[in-house]
């Protein structure tokens, strides 16, 4: 079987970079496709689902991976049934309200957060954890200094504001939720109300930050071609490669 094409949505930066440690740990079960955000400007949601739509398969099956900010665009972009898709993957991701107050009170809303070089304890305090590598923060810094800061602070307010539960409801296909038990920046609540809202998604959670595909990209590559294999031969699977 030659590999499941496997789109990949970047979280808050839109650079894609951050991928590539868990990229580098694929077997050749996935043939990934990055979608990058503009840098230099803002788009929302659905102005990015478009982008989205406009580059999918058509003569293949495929699947989509949405980080954090690419969650609610991969359920966004799901839910409209695209003819092919056989599973989406939820990766330290969410559907609606990702922070605690505490977290969107905070300054990192403001343009001016992001147009400081990310000092490295902010990297490791939300996102790396604590003993987060070297290279996983230095990644950070670089991808977040390569964006416009009021494109970053834009994303940062759409993403607070977003709610993803309908599509949710109506994604045609097997859905995995892969997130951190360390994660000090989405709501610890998040499976929970993603498990009620659709009592079959998938839920797996690794010892890691918010990062878990950096931190963890041996795991959480052997957990993703896992699900994505069964989504191509679980039931259901010939007819939406067929559709």
């Amino acid at each position: 079987m030659p590999p499941l094409t496997t789109i990949l949505l970047p979280g808050l930066d839109g650079t894609g970079r951050l991928f590539e440690p868990f990229v580098a740990r694929a077997t050749g079960a996935l043939e990934f496709r990055l979608l990058s955000y503009p840098p230099d400007r803002f788009l929302g949601y659905a102005a990015l689902a478009e982008r989205v739509q406009a580059v999918l398969p058509t003569d293949r099956p495929f699947a989509i991976v949405g980080e954090s900010f690419g969650g609610p665009l991969a359920l966004r972009v799901a839910a409209a049934s695209p003819p092919g898709l056989v599973g989406v993957v939820l990766a330290a991701s969410f559907h609606r309200r990702p922070a605690a107050r505490a977290i969107t009170a905070m300054r990192v809303l403001s343009p001016a957060y992001f147009r400081l070089p990310l000092p490295a304890h902010a990297v490791r305090i939300l996102l790396a954890g604590a003993d987060g590598p070297p290279p996983v923060v230095r990644a950070v810094q670089d991808a977040v200094a390569g964006v416009r800061g009021s494109v970053m602070a834009a994303r940062a307010r759409e993403a607070i504001r977003v709610d993803a539960s309908a599509d949710l409801r109506r994604c045609p296909v097997p859905v995995l939720f892969l997130g951190g038990k360390r994660d000090r920046l989405l709501r610890s609540a998040l499976p929970i109300e993603i498990r009620a809202l659709r009592q079959d998604v998938e839920i797996r959670m690794l010892d890691a930050p918010h990062l878990v595909l950096q931190t963890r990209p041996e795991e959480a590559m052997a957990i993703v071609e896992g699900f994505l294999k069964r989504c191509t031969k679980g039931p259901g699977a010939e007819t939406r490669r067929a559709s």
